[in-house]
C-alpha cells in the first residue's frame, strides 16, 4: 500500500466517522427525545411584605401547560403582573385584588416544550410597591 492508497482510505472513512461523532454528541447534549415530566409543579412562598404568592404548572394535555398564579393580599389594591416562559414574557396585565380574601388569580396556557420549562410569575402592588415573584421548572 503506497502513500496515496492510505490517504484515500482515511478520507473515505472520514465522513462516516464524523457523522457518528455528531450523532453521539447530539445524544449527549440533547438527551432522550421524550422527557418524562411530573403531572404538576407547585411553589408557594411569602412576598416581600404581607402577601403570599402561589404558582402552579400542570399538564393540560396536547402539549399545553396550564399555569395558575395566585396572590393572597391584605388589601384590595391594583397589581401589575406578568408571566414569563423560558425568559420571554408570555402574558401581562393589571388586576385588582378582590373577594373576601382579597386575592387574585391568573390562569393561562403555554406550550409545553421538550425538556424543562421555566415559568416565572411576578406581580407588583401599585399602591404599596410590594413585589411577589415566584418560579417553577416544569
Amino acid at each position: 500500500m503506497d502513500h496515496r492508497s492510505t490517504t484515500r482510505v482515511v478520507h473515505s472513512r472520514a465522513p462516516r466517522i464524523l457523522a457518528g461523532l455528531l450523532v453521539a454528541t447530539s445524544m449527549v447534549l440533547v438527551g432522550p427525545s421524550a422527557v418524562a415530566k411530573d403531572d404538576f409543579e407547585v411553589a408557594k412562598e411569602p412576598c416581600r411584605k404581607t402577601s403570599d404568592v402561589k404558582l402552579r404548572a400542570e399538564d393540560a394535555g396536547s402539549g399545553v401547560i396550564q399555569v395558575s398564579a395566585s396572590v393572597f393580599s391584605e388589601d384590595d389594591d391594583t397589581w401589575d403582573w406578568k408571566l414569563k416562559h423560558n425568559g420571554d414574557v408570555s402574558y401581562k396585565g393589571t388586576v385588582k385584588a378582590k373577594d373576601a380574601d382579597r386575592s387574585f388569580r391568573i390562569v393561562k396556557e403555554m406550550a409545553d416544550f421538550s425538556g424543562l420549562d421555566e415559568i416565572v410569575f411576578r406581580a407588583q402592588n401599585n399602591a404599596t410597591g410590594e413585589v411577589c415573584s415566584l418560579a417553577v421548572n416544569y
